[in-house]
């Protein structure tokens, strides 16, 4: 939540679409660049930004980062059709034109990447690159079939990625998170990221994890301070945050994507930073994102972990700063 995260930098904006965002702003000082729009993903909200924000705000970079429908200030919709990422991204857009930005240096995390895709899609001359942090691109139009998903997962993992997608899926799955909130930190916030292959991926793991109540090590990229600000933000709030979720498994963006007949290829330069290959990695992701992309940067960071912008702050801040720069 960004008055919790940033009480210096948070502003609010009610859109066209009646619904209230929360987001940190800072405006550039060195007024020759531009700002840079984060997007963050699942269980989050715009803290999980707060090593970029302040590293490049000091650079004189401007920041945007909202929290997203669903998320900590931000307007949580009960229905599902304002979760449509044709939606959400015109709702972002609208944002830009209320801090008078034209374009924007993009970087998403997770599910954040999901929504960087069609803003990619839908309005591509916001955008002077796209960085996405571990999570790809992903093309409009296609179908989303969690079975068929964890069926390859199987065959080429050898274990099963996407279960816990089941698991947020169900009504009650909010609820139980909130009520286990701490168990749930220390599964999706790591310390070793290898806990994921059995609590997280397969189908029935996490559930039983938190209704056990179990906990795993501390993550140390993530102070205690920290820990308790996150836990601040998204109490009793992990229903509406599931909404994404929802949208991915009922395909609600399929026909919008198919009519509108999205370009799946991405004009503007791309970044793309993973962790060092685990057994989590879906193999091609460089392969497939030269094939709809003509200039495509891929690069490693020096963990294993999925949170590339906390365990690796330094060298992600290094390497987008690296890439803003060329692209200038």
């Amino acid at each position: 939540m960004a008055s919790i995260a940033f009480p210096r930098l948070v502003r609010r904006h009610a859109l066209s679409t009646s619904h209230v965002y929360t987001y940190a702003f800072q405006p550039p000082t060195i007024t020759s660049l531009p700002t840079i729009l984060f997007l963050h993903g699942f269980p989050s909200s715009c803290y999980d930004w707060r090593h970029q924000i302040q590293f490049f705000s000091r650079l004189g970079y401007g920041v945007l980062a909202p929290d997203l429908l669903g998320y900590g200030g931000t307007a949580k919709p009960t229905e599902l059709d304002p979760y449509k990422t044709k939606n959400m991204a015109a709702e972002i857009t609208e944002l830009l034109d209320h801090e008078s930005i034209s374009k924007v240096h993009a970087v998403a995390h997770d599910t954040g990447c999901i929504l960087l895709s069609r803003l990619a899609n839908y309005f591509p001359n916001r955008l002077l690159s796209c960085t996405f942090l571990d999570v790809p691109y992903s093309k409009p139009g296609e179908h989303f079939d969690l079975a068929m998903v964890n069926s390859l997962t199987r065959q080429f993992l050898g274990f099963e990625r996407f279960g816990y997608i089941g698991f947020f899926v169900r009504p009650d799955a909010g609820d139980i998170i909130d009520q286990h909130a701490d168990s749930f930190f220390t599964l999706f916030y790591p310390q070793n990221h290898s806990l994921w292959i059995d609590h997280v991926g397969p189908t029935g793991a996490m559930e039983a994890w938190l209704l056990q109540d179990r906990m795993g090590p501390a993550a140390t990229y993530i102070t205690e301070t920290e820990r308790q600000i996150h836990q601040d933000i998204m109490r009793n709030d992990y229903g509406p945050a599931l909404k994404w979720y929802h949208a991915l498994v009922g395909n609600i963006n399929e026909q919008d994507e198919i009519q509108e007949n999205l370009d799946p290829n991405l004009s503007m330069p791309v970044l793309i930073v993973c962790p060092q290959l685990t057994k989590l990695e879906l193999p091609g992701v460089e392969k497939q994102m030269k094939q709809v992309a003509s200039d495509v940067t891929f690069r490693r960071v020096n963990t294993s972990g999925h949170w590339v912008q906390l365990e690796a702050r330094d060298e992600v801040n290094a390497l987008l700063k690296e890439f803003f720069e060329r692209e200038g």
